[in-house]
């Protein structure tokens, strides 16, 4: 991790500011999946307000020499199986002039640091740049390949990598 990011936990003096970037989040993400803009010109996030009041529900900001570089959602599910809790990374968002400059895997790890456990990431299969960093990240971080699954979720095809980052190299 030597890329400079900073994590900060979001609170509720900075409730714009996930908002304000999950508008860029959904945008990029609807080149892969089909989603469209609300009458006056903004995405729909109906689960926002949730990460201020909802103690299974976290919200990390990144930042990079200062300034705004991203943002992680975090939820703590309990698994289907009853195997107990895992961490789902909701979302992931890093601004384009911040990608492929390492940052993402940085900020990826500083989120797992900060809540050690069981880890699951969905990855729509389209976005086979997404699959190669989860990939990659997970296996640098835990030095070893994440196991991963494929599902489909209303006609869509998704990849779940599962990991345990407690088991970090």
């Amino acid at each position: 991790m030597s890329s400079g990011v900073e994590l900060i936990q979001a609170n509720a003096g900075h409730r714009s500011v996930p908002e304000n970037l999950l508008q860029l989040y959904i945008h990029d993400f609807s080149e892969l999946v089909p989603l469209d803009a609300d009458d006056d010109g903004r995405f729909s996030y109906n689960d926002l307000s949730l990460y201020g009041s909802d103690a299974s529900r976290l919200a990390f900001l990144a930042k990079l020499d200062g300034k705004l570089a991203g943002f992680v959602p975090i939820t703590r599910i309990s698994e289907p199986a009853g195997d107990g809790d895992v961490f789902d990374m909701t979302e992931f968002f890093v601004l384009r002039r911040c990608r492929h400059r390492g940052i993402g895997r940085d900020l990826a790890e500083k989120v797992w640091l900060r809540c050690p456990g069981r880890w699951q990431i969905r990855v729509t299969a389209n976005n086979v740049a997404a699959l190669g960093f989860w990939a990659s990240s997970i296996a640098a971080f835990t030095g070893r390949t994440a196991e991963r699954a494929s599902f489909e979720s209303d006609g869509k095809a998704w990849h779940l990598f599962r990991f345990d980052s407690h088991r970090s190299a």
